[in-house]
């Protein structure tokens, strides 16, 4: 037993190393202030181990050296507006639902926290316990869809794959849908491959629905995101499983 204990502790220990990783950058943004030059807004990712990695947005100068940071959290979004009045970028946490504004009043210039490029070796979120220089707010509607929009914009492969996922979840359940219209909503004589065909159509959403909701543990996202891929996703699975041709009646599910 003590042997079996002592070979389990092996691979959970090897399985943790393999998954670690160093900090590193998500998102970024480089705007032009008055007040310190050139800065650059960052996501700022650590190492969550096995589930999501725990993230922060962070400003720092043309040196490197940090001048403020949100506090932790799973899902960033950066926006950055860019007009004649001047540059400047906000945050928004689309798991909370929150607005980070940068208050100049409040930065100020800290530790290095990027060497050549890339976050210092040290530079972890969840250890480095820093958060200034942002005022948090509540994010009105308007503000969430606007954020959520530069989300997709900034990744539109991570969209459309959630998209498609969605769409061959519902693939089934909307050819349920359609052979049951073909029939006058009517429940035929039950057969047994109709039955294994909306078992098999019933299991493969629940399924897919499930590792949806499990990759939340390691890509967080918003309620907005998952209405709009779904929705969307949805709409292509009953489009393209529609028969467009002479209804046909007497099919059974």
């Amino acid at each position: 037993m003590k042997l079996i204990s002592l070979l389990i502790f092996s691979v959970l220990v090897s399985a943790t190393s393999a998954f670690a990783h160093s900090p590193y950058f998500g998102q970024r943004e480089k705007v032009e202030l008055p007040e310190f030059g050139e800065v650059e807004f960052a996501i700022l990712f650590g190492d969550g181990i096995i589930f999501a990695d725990p993230s922060q947005v962070i400003v720092f100068d043309s040196e490197g050296r940090l001048l403020a940071a949100t506090p932790l959290s799973d899902g960033f979004i950066i926006r950055c507006n860019r007009s004649n009045d001047g540059q400047f970028c906000s945050a928004y946490d689309a798991v909370r639902g929150l607005v980070y504004q940068p208050e100049l009043g409040l930065w100020e210039r800290g530790r290095t926290i990027v060497e050549d490029g890339r976050p210092s070796g040290d530079a972890y979120p969840e250890y480095i316990d820093i958060s200034y220089g942002f005022i948090e707010r509540p994010a009105t509607f308007a503000e969430k869809v606007s954020f959520e929009v530069a989300g997709i914009a900034h990744a539109p492969g991570s969209t459309l794959f959630a998209i498609f996922w969605w769409c061959l979840a519902l693939a089934p359940m909307a050819r349920l849908f359609w052979r049951w219209r073909a029939n006058d909503w009517k429940i035929k004589p039950v057969r047994f491959f109709g039955v294994l065909k909306v078992f098999l159509s019933v299991t493969a959403f629940l399924g897919m629905a499930f590792l949806a909701v499990f990759s939340l543990l390691y890509v967080p996202y918003s309620v907005l995101f998952f209405l709009f891929v779904f929705t969307l996703g949805g709409t292509v699975a009953f489009v393209i499983t529609r028969p467009w041709g002479k209804r046909t009646a007497n099919q059974s599910p």
